[in-house]
């Protein structure tokens, strides 16, 4: 898969996680975690919504010029968001008792978004990790 198709697919898909949190918190965290919000959490909810919002706006940015430096710097730093949230959710998922309806999707999602740009690094022209 390029790195162009992933980087519109992750910007919309971080972009509306993104909207969603900054938007509606609690309904977002209790789909994702099966727990109630106090308002330090809600506060917390939105930041990483503005957080995801700005990520998913700089990978559509970086789709039209994904060859470039800043384009595949944009493309190493969503993977690693991927990678990471995945290993967060998928062992909160496992380990903690937490879980709502969305937690392992959302992990096996992450993963699967990971593991495909970590791909499309690999073997895009004249780039190496």
């Amino acid at each position: 898969m390029s790195l162009r198709l992933l980087l519109t697919i992750c910007g919309g898909l971080e972009i509306l996680a993104g909207s969603a949190a900054l938007i509606v918190p609690a309904p977002v965290v209790s789909l994702l975690l099966g727990a109630s919000m106090d308002p330090i959490a809600s506060i917390l909810a939105r930041l990483f919504g503005a957080g995801v919002f700005a990520l998913g706006l700089a990978c559509l940015k970086a789709r039209h010029d994904a060859a470039s430096p800043a384009g595949v710097a944009v493309s190493m730093g969503i993977t690693t968001y991927n990678l990471l949230a995945a290993v967060v959710l998928l062992w909160t998922a496992a380990a903690s008792g937490l879980g709502g309806l969305l937690l392992w999707g959302a992990g096996i999602g992450h993963a699967v978004l990971g593991a495909l740009f970590v791909s499309a690094l690999v073997t895009s022209r004249g780039y190496s990790i």
